[in-house]
């Protein structure tokens, strides 16, 4: 069943033309075979440009129809391998049982659909909140499921591409929790991970071959000459995303952006970190050539708003709670033999971020003042940035929540009788931005 074969390397290759094609063939040989092909290039068509998600009420309604055509396939396809064993004198034994295994693999294909199709609305339905610990174990457990029936075996680069999305996945809410923890060799590993099972993937779809296949251009691969983008980050400019993503789909180009995302906001909150490494091996300014290549520049954004606005400082505090450790290095060596102190008073309010580079520490005690008197409105996603003059110091500050930790706050030496409608738009923008609200809605408009 070479025909078989060629058909699994299309749909894993996403190449849906040539799976078209090769399908019509094989229905001529077997037409039973061919026409759950037929369906399930549907599906594998529907769920990688996530038309699952286009529903504006899928949270209420569900829009289960994808889903749906998975679940009657997994069901039907038992059916199909007792036909195939029992009734069928079309076949040599040879084909059976492959037939059978294929088969068989494709139940569990459908059934890890099912699971991924359920895990990107829940993705998608914390887009504002960002409470992603549940999904994560979830993801976890899908994961595991996955490595152990080894899909890879039965059905080539297409159950492979399965158990690289799920990777993927993983590695990405792993990264966003770990940044959001200030755990920086945790996010390091999770977003290396995460750009080398992308590049793989990409590279082995691009290696399949298989007769009417899809002429693509071969993606430029080049590394930026940053060292951080062998490190950690994505490996392309977005220009020359942008000229080659038609020939991924949705799904890929999704993962890319949130990598993107992420790397983004690891290169804000670690910045004093990392800009120590970034002048060892820059000649140029390392506070420009850190972001330079990234596809969202906070440091421009940033400095950029201070220079047309006036404001004092921009600054990320984050707060340290009891159940999770903070250390300034984002890490420490041992932790099983390193006895944890607690950062206490203002320490437990640290600047991980400022610009200019001074943190105004003199100014920390009215912030913290504000945090702790505006919990409600802070963790409220809902609302906008809090809006505070101190007569004492003659200060205003704008402070809004990033995440469970990080708090966004800008200050200006002179007093705002009112919200300042600029100021609220860029921290709403930055804040949106850090969140990954932005960038996890993108997945019902990935164009």
């Amino acid at each position: 069943m070479e025909d078989c074969q060629h058909i699994l390397k299309a749909l894993g290759a996403f190449d849906y033309v040539a799976a078209t094609k090769l399908i019509s063939k094989i229905t001529k040989i077997y037409q039973p075979i061919g026409n759950i092909f037929t369906r399930l290039c549907s599906c594998e068509s529907s769920f990688t440009q996530l038309q699952f998600l286009r529903s504006r009420w899928f949270v209420m309604r569900k829009d289960t129809s994808v889903e749906l055509i998975y679940t009657n396939l997994a069901t039907e396809l038992p059916r199909e391998i007792v036909n195939i064993t029992t009734h069928n004198s079309l076949l040599s034994n040879q084909d059976k049982n492959y037939l059978i295994v294929v088969m068989d693999g494709l139940i569990h294909l459908c059934n890890i659909r099912r699971d991924l199709i359920n895990l990107y609305q829940a993705i998608l339905a914390q887009s504002t909140k960002g409470e992603f610990d549940a999904i994560l174990q979830d993801m976890e457990a899908v994961q595991k499921k996955t490595i152990d029936l080894n899909l890879q075996k039965d059905l080539s680069i297409l159950g492979l591409g399965v158990e690289k999305e799920i990777k993927i996945l993983t590695c990405l809410l792993r990264a966003r929790a770990a940044i959001t923890n200030y755990a920086f060799q945790d996010a390091c590993i999770a977003l290396f991970q995460t750009k080398q099972d992308l590049t793989e993937w990409k590279r082995m779809c691009q290696e399949q071959d298989y007769p009417e296949k899809s002429s693509l251009k071969p993606e430029d691969t080049k590394e930026a000459s940053t060292w951080r983008f062998p490190l950690f980050g994505v490996g392309q400019s977005e220009s020359k995303v942008q000229k080659h993503g038609d020939i991924w789909p949705n799904t890929i180009r999704w993962h890319a952006r949130v990598l993107g995302n992420l790397t983004a906001k690891m290169t804000l909150y670690f910045n004093t970190i990392l800009l120590e490494k970034e002048s060892i091996v820059s000649d140029e300014d390392p506070e420009k050539s850190l972001w330079k290549g990234l596809r969202i520049d906070y440091y421009d954004q940033i400095t950029s708003f201070i220079k047309k606005h006036g404001a004092h400082c921009v600054g990320l505090i984050y707060e340290v709670t009891k159940d999770t450790p903070y250390y300034p290095q984002g890490y420490v060596s041992c932790p099983s033999t390193t006895p944890y102190e607690a950062p206490q008073g203002i320490h437990s309010f640290p600047f991980i971020y400022c610009h200019p580079k001074e943190p105004p520490n003199k100014h920390l005690p009215s912030i913290i003042s504000i945090i702790q008197g505006s919990k409600n409105k802070l963790n409220d996603p809902r609302i906008g940035p809090v809006h505070f003059f101190d007569h004492t110091i003659g200060s205003t500050y704008y402070i809004m929540r990033v995440d469970h930790h990080a708090v966004l706050v800008i200050i200006y030496l002179d007093r705002h009788v009112h919200r300042e409608p600029a100021t609220v738009e860029f921290m709403t923008n930055i804040v949106t931005s850090l969140r990954g609200t932005s960038v996890i809605e993108e997945l019902i408009r990935v164009d």
